[in-house]
């Protein structure tokens, strides 16, 4: 059986994705569908190639929904950077600056377009509702829900981490000195360790840089090392301010090597976020699913000054940090 999409590859702080939209296949497009198209058009060594998929459908709960597929074809409950692009996409479509998108667990999440966060590109704001810390949700401990800089001993038996669930899964360890090897290792150790943590956890190092600023790397379930996580940015804001070396009700800027973010926690532990939105190219592709392969493929657009604008912020990133 073959099908044709249309596609739209976007990034938010780095963070890439293939955007489709399956409203108008009426139901057909079924979840192994989704995790077909992610594993084979995710892959890096393709002529495609992203960190995942965000399928644009139908809500009840907003203007849009949110299911995101990672590289590996396993779904996650949530995407901060993917689901900034996806209210992008929707309020360009019915011409509303504000708009709310509800993720694949059925929470509605507002976003609001910015104007003002880098010259060139579009930028929106993003607001959580309270973060969950009853990490007995996804982390299986011999004592207690709730983790806050504490040990994982079968992982480290020296970095310490709180676990958020925002609703996807993070444990969060401040760091003098983020370490992208060890990073690396403890992700896919903590990924393959089904006995305390059987449906996997994103992984997140911060590197506290001043009292409104923090570097941060994250280890994303599904996919590996990446450009950035949006949620993972806010955990590990969450996660400083908690510990005391950012401010609550105060904007902090993530740093990370796609870029930056900038977020911000309240008193009850909900928050914002503001980040980029950005679309690089158009393409259109006839899937055969039987066979697993592209019988056509045609690019379109490309948005250049987007491009250009992206890479005067890395610029200026690279200067700041």
């Amino acid at each position: 059986m073959a099908m044709q999409f249309s596609l739209l590859k976007t990034q938010g702080s780095g963070n890439d994705f293939f955007l489709i939209d399956i409203r108008h296949h009426n139901g057909a497009i079924t979840n192994a569908m989704k995790k077909q198209l992610a594993i084979y058009l995710c892959n890096r060594d393709s002529e495609f190639g992203a960190d995942g998929i965000l399928y644009v459908d139908n809500s009840a709960a907003g203007d849009g929904k949110m299911v995101i597929f990672n590289a590996d074809g396993s779904e996650a409950e949530m995407c901060g950077n993917g689901i900034r692009i996806v209210a992008r996409y929707v309020s360009e479509q019915i011409d509303k600056p504000a708009v709310i998108i509800e993720n694949t667990t059925g929470i509605p999440y507002p976003l609001n377009l910015v104007e003002d966060f880098y010259t060139g590109l579009t930028a929106f704001e993003l607001t959580f509702p309270k973060a969950n810390f009853d990490s007995g949700s996804f982390l299986v401990q011999e004592t207690g829900t709730e983790l806050i800089s504490g040990l994982i001993p079968e992982l480290s038996s020296e970095l310490k981490f709180t676990a958020i669930a925002l609703p996807n899964p993070h444990i969060v360890a401040l760091v003098d000195d983020i370490n992208v090897d060890e990073l690396r290792a403890l992700g896919q150790k903590a990924n393959s360790s089904s006995q305390i943590l059987p449906h996997g956890v994103n992984v997140n190092f911060g590197k506290i840089i001043s009292n409104n600023s923090i570097y941060v790397a994250t280890y994303e379930r599904g996919v590996g090392i990446t450009y950035s996580c949006g949620t993972g940015m806010f955990a590990t804001t969450i996660s400083a301010a908690t510990a005391g070396f950012v401010k609550k009700g105060e904007w902090v800027t993530l740093f990370n090597k796609g870029g930056y973010t900038k977020c911000l926690v309240n008193e009850d532990l909900s928050g914002r976020m503001i980040g980029n939105a950005s679309y690089i190219y158009d393409a259109d592709i006839d899937f055969d699913f039987e066979n697993n392969t592209i019988i056509s493929s045609n690019k379109g657009k490309s948005y250049i000054k987007e491009a250009d604008a992206y890479d005067k912020l890395l610029a200026h990133v690279n200067e700041l940090s």
